[in-house]
């Protein structure tokens, strides 16, 4: 049996190789296209809840499509939401989109959109899933093993459970917005573990991190900051609010070191509770604040005698539960 000619066999090699440059840059440019077409139908967004949007782009599987008129719901109002969404699209709106990520690309940050396989997989069954992420740092497979700490002052308590958890492999979610916080995520980093920060107003306006930044920085290399807002959109009550969607979301459970009655760590528990998100609560926040008991009567909450009792009831609970779309 004969031999290839040399020559003929680099041209065979050298069109397969052009072959797949070409699929890999036509798949990018694909997931380009998609992702500055979520950006565009949020940005028309006017009048529901952006998880409205995410949830109809996400049923139709293309934004694209969607924007072409190619969305059919047997639900009236996404129906009507994703034709009034897609008519108010207007010319160079892709475009825009398409800019805004390379620059965002350019300073190092990600986007993440529901139509992408790197949305994190406990977020994406959260009914009020945001349309889109920005990240510095990367999401992980292992991501959903994850477990919120919030609190308002016991820091050396919060840390000590974030801690103990993270050695435990388990993944930490928190806001970054107080001393509190940032001791979480230190203290998992510390540990050797994971943890993603979420971010109460745009991930590039300095104001979000303000004295965090250099916190902010360990986070990214060795886990991610998170924000599912615009790039410029600075801090506010309404936009630290919608965070605490992002920090159940990304969350299997939550746990609460301390917190008053309309606190920053009750919001939180009336976030994940309402998500199905499960909560656990210290003891002795439960035998001091009577709000946690008022909470706790729908359902979802355990309290708990340690942080050793946390991490035995939180990692039995990451390891054995169904991802479960809830719409």
């Amino acid at each position: 049996m004969g031999t290839a000619h040399p020559v003929a066999a680099l041209s065979v090699s050298a069109r397969t190789f052009t072959t797949e440059t070409t699929f890999e840059m036509v798949m990018t440019m694909t997931t380009i296209d998609e992702q500055a077409a979520v950006l565009a139908l949020t940005k028309a967004t006017h009048d529901q809840p952006w998880f409205s949007t995410a949830r109809v782009i996400l049923d139709a599987g293309s934004a694209l499509e969607l924007l072409d008129g190619g969305y059919a719901c047997r639900d009236e109002d996404d129906q009507a939401h994703a034709a009034a969404i897609a008519d108010r699209v207007q010319t160079g709106d892709l475009s825009w989109g398409r800019d805004l990520i390379a620059t965002m690309g350019a300073e190092g940050v990600h986007l993440v959109t529901v139509l992408d396989d790197a949305y994190p997989g406990n977020a994406i069954w959260a009914y009020d899933r945001q349309p889109f992420l920005w990240t510095r740092g990367r999401f992980q497979a292992g991501d959903h093993r994850a477990v919120a700490v919030v609190g308002e002052h016991d820091a050396g308590h919060a840390t000590s459970a974030a801690r103990a958890l993270a050695e435990l492999g388990v993944t930490l979610v928190a806001p970054l917005r107080t001393d509190l916080d940032a001791a979480v995520h230190q203290a998992a980093l510390a540990a050797g573990g994971r943890t993603l920060a979420v971010l109460a107003g745009g991930i590039t306006e300095p104001a979000t991190l303000g004295e965090y930044a250099s916190v902010a920085k360990q986070i990214a290399d060795c886990g991610a900051i998170v924000s599912p807002f615009w790039p410029g959109t600075a801090p506010t009550d309404r936009t630290a609010a919608l965070a605490r969607i992002v920090t159940c979301g990304l969350a299997d459970s939550l746990y609460v070191v301390d917190g008053t009655d309309g606190g920053l760590a009750s919001g939180h528990v009336e976030e994940a509770l309402r998500t199905g998100k499960y909560v656990f609560v210290s003891q002795r926040l439960q035998q001091a604040q009577p709000w946690v008991d008022r909470a706790g009567l729908r359902g979802g909450m355990t309290g708990v005698q340690d942080i050793d009792d946390l991490c035995q009831q939180a990692v039995n609970l990451v390891d054995m539960t169904p991802r479960t779309h809830t719409c």
